[in-house]
């Protein structure tokens, strides 16, 4: 069942907080089948919103228009949580209790450590803490020095349980940026302007060393509060003031303002002319801008204090076979000082806190040398790209991070490897199907996956066509998948399919009509779906419709026409049969809920349905249609002649668990 989920944090920002709400965000949608995902959108500081009109914007609007009504609900009645899961973006001092779990998603404090209210505050209102970095996740756990009630100083540590989750590898497109730039050699910096950034000295320290060097520029991308233009002519006068420290300076230092996209950032870090990042801050959370760096390909220039640290280093192989983390990037050399003055915010940054301080000389030599031996620095920098895209691929990093808000082990259906599924078997049963019988078992034997995964077992009800003869051929050419049953009578139509199943050897199980006709991809998907959700016992799809017979399901007249297949729930088992003639079950279901109804004639699939669902059975439909449903006028369910017997046999079930459903309602 999905977890009702509410993402509350700055995902509209444009900060990194931003982003890091939006990683957390983007993560869960790529599970919308375990979460249903609600967001409370939360200012970050005084900064801009973004403003692009694109598809996730307008997804993020329809997740904050979504949640409004439940939180407006729950602020009348605060003792009956709407959520199952808050997840909430922030640092601790902000944290709140909104649903029965409570997870806190923070990047922690560039400092050497957390304070103590932050680790009262995640005692009191966090179950579990995620941080971006382990960086972050050591200062959250180093021991902070407090007193007691009584006075007696003791150790204060965090006891909650904490995991790091990283920022995945994007691959974006990118174009052609008219920087204007005067240079061919340039670094980059890219931060808000502020004591952390450390920008006044970058800039002077660049200037100073390149003070008679015409060739080489710097590249500052920064801002104060936002992108307004009295920002930008803020940010104009300021840098002015540290320029003109340095008259008589041939180097260039180039100014960008504002806010960039996705697509223009990756094109600034590739663009031909930017040839190293540097950051001689004195810490980061992460240090996206960064780790986006790193994985674009350009060189990076910094210290090792803070969260960069788990994306600069790389595993290498010594001469004993043995790997070893080294540094991909040029690293200067730092003194760990207290913070200053002008950063100290209580029940944040204490005085007794640390940064980390870059060594001015260690700077200059480590721009000086990317200068002069710049392909050695670019060889450093191919080969952390090639890493990066390795350990920080998408997929992996989102699976990661739902893994940590789920609280275990979830598959990815895009994950499963063929060789890991269990066996599936098609059963069916065979009765005056001599027409259709050949291109049934070539449809079936057609499975991506059938050789090594499937079976198929027929159960001939004493048919007076020609099947068996058919059926003898296809299995010589595969007598380790084809099981033929040949019965002396006819005892109906699930009589043969309970027979097929006891006499079936996959996990997983699957009715197959001789007249329908599915896609080569049906048990791969289905059975990749199946395994990769332990909690879900059945999975359905849409199925495209047709009238006429024999066609294949890559070559149909359907245009697209679909049977109606609902989203699962109780209510909607009661209105019809979503599942309806190509479900794939677990085989274990009969163990727990008994086999199909050999009274009914045509709707016991119906029945055994509904029983798996009252008993609390989970189900999962997939919107991409996997079989081509043949609507036969000669059919048991569609012949007219049969609907007097038909409809008295449905709704003697429809009553059954209507009754069911009534009581639950009470």
């Amino acid at each position: 069942m999905k977890k009702k989920i509410l993402v509350r944090g700055p995902a509209l920002s444009q900060t990194g907080y931003g982003e890091q709400c939006r990683f957390a965000l983007r993560a869960l949608r790529s599970r919308e089948d375990l979460f249903d995902i609600y967001l409370l959108n939360t200012p970050w500081g005084g900064t801009n919103w973004i403003f692009e009109a694109n598809e996730e914007r307008k997804w993020l609007d329809e997740l904050i228009i979504k949640a409004k009504p439940l939180l407006d609900s729950q602020k009348q009645n605060p003792q009956m949580p709407l959520f199952d899961i808050s997840l909430q973006v922030t640092i601790p001092n902000e944290l709140q209790k909104i649903a029965p779990q409570n997870i806190l998603y923070t990047a922690g404090i560039e400092t050497n450590k957390a304070c103590a209210e932050w680790i009262a505050k995640c005692h009191q209102f966090a179950d579990k803490i995620l941080v971006i970095s382990e960086h972050a996740k050591a200062g959250l756990q180093t021991p902070i020095k407090a007193q007691d009630q009584s006075g007696n100083e003791l150790d204060f540590v965090l006891e909650k349980p904490i995991e790091v989750v990283h920022y995945p590898v994007k691959t974006v497109e990118v174009k052609d940026l008219n920087l204007n730039l005067e240079t061919e050699f340039n670094f980059l910096t890219m931060a808000q302007w502020g004591p952390r950034k450390n920008l006044p000295n970058t800039i002077a320290w660049f200037c100073q060393e390149f003070h008679d060097d015409e060739n080489v520029g710097l590249v500052v991308k920064t801002f104060a509060k936002g992108n307004s233009q009295i920002d930008k002519s803020f940010m104009n006068n300021t840098l002015k003031e540290v320029v003109n420290n340095f008259p008589d300076k041939k180097c260039k230092v180039h100014f960008l303002h504002g806010y960039m996209n996705e697509q223009e950032l990756h094109s600034l870090y590739r663009h031909s002319k930017i040839k190293a990042m540097i950051n001689f801050g004195h810490g980061e959370g992460f240090g996206l801008p960064l780790f986006e760096a790193a994985y674009s390909g350009l060189p990076v220039i910094t210290h090792d204090f803070g969260g960069q640290k788990d994306f600069l280093y790389a595993p290498k192989k010594t001469k004993k076979g043995r790997e070893k983390l080294r540094p991909h990037f040029s690293k200067v050399n730092y003194d760990l000082k207290p913070v200053q003055k002008e950063v100290l915010w209580k029940g944040v940054i204490e005085p007794d806190m640390q940064w980390a301080y870059p060594n001015e000389a260690s700077c200059k030599t480590a721009m000086r040398e990317a200068v002069k031996n710049y392909g050695l620095l670019q060889g450093e920098a191919k080969r952390l790209k090639k890493w990066l895209e390795e350990e920080f691929e998408e997929s992996k990093k989102y699976n990661n991070f739902v893994e940590s808000v789920w609280g275990g082990k979830v598959f990815n259906p895009n994950s499963v490897n063929v060789e890991e599924l269990p066996k599936i078997s098609f059963i069916t049963s065979v009765y005056k199907g001599g027409d259709f019988i050949e291109g049934f078992i070539e449809d079936i034997t057609n499975q991506t996956i059938f050789k090594d995964k499937c079976e198929l077992i027929l159960v001939d009800c004493n048919s007076p066509d020609d099947e068996e003869e058919k059926i003898k051929q296809w299995q010589e050419k595969f007598p380790e998948n084809i099981k033929y049953i040949k019965l002396d009578d006819d005892p109906g139509i699930y009589a043969a399919w309970n027979l097929a199943i006891k006499e079936s050897t996959g996990e997983f199980i699957s009715n197959a009509n001789l007249d329908d006709r599915k896609s080569p991809q049906f048990a791969e998907k289905l059975g990749k779906f199946l395994y990769a959700h332990p909690d879900v016992d059945c999975v359905y799809t849409n199925n495209l419709m047709t009238k006429t017979p024999h066609e294949t399901f890559e070559n149909n007249s359907s245009n697209g026409t679909t049977y109606p297949a609902e989203e699962f729930s109780k209510e909607a088992m009661l209105r019809g049969n979503p599942p309806h003639c190509m479900p794939l079950w677990r085989k274990d279901l009969h163990d727990k809920n008994g086999w199909f109804d050999e009274e009914y004639k045509s709707a016991s699939d119906w029945d055994f349905w509904l029983r798996c669902a009252f008993a609390g059975s989970e189900y999962k439909k997939l919107s991409e249609p996997l079989g081509l449903y043949y609507f036969n006028p000669e059919g048991m369910s569609t012949n007219p002649e049969n609907k007097k017997w038909k409809r008295k046999e449905e709704f003697g079930i429809f009553k059954k668990y209507q009754k069911q459903y009534l009581e639950e309602q009470e």
